[in-house]
């Protein structure tokens, strides 16, 4: 993941060594709502463009099928990000 302020490489404490910026302590916002297994999509085309990005999700591990509320899927990204993730976003389709 790279450094929403200075887009250099964050380490694994997800901190900037160049800019000190803290990405555990950024205001992260929910972008979108989707269904699996499109998480997995838009999660990787957010990484890939350096954007940091958290999924969530209501999960149940005892009940392998999610339906209705429990299959949605937040994505999460830092405030900071948020424009430039739905901008990258808004060019894919069927992600709803």
């Amino acid at each position: 993941m790279d450094c929403p302020n200075c887009k250099l490489p964050l380490n694994e404490a997800y901190r900037c060594a160049t800019c000190n910026y803290d990405l555990n302590k950024a205001n992260w916002v929910i972008i979108k709502k989707v269904y699996t297994p499109n998480e997995i999509i838009v999660e990787s085309v957010l990484q890939s463009y350096g954007i940091p990005v958290r999924i969530l999700s209501k999960e149940i591990p005892q009940m392998p099928v999610s339906i209705g509320p429990l299959a949605e899927v937040k994505i999460a990204v830092p405030e900071s990000e948020a424009a430039a993730a739905l901008n990258l976003l808004d060019d894919l389709t069927d992600f709803e």
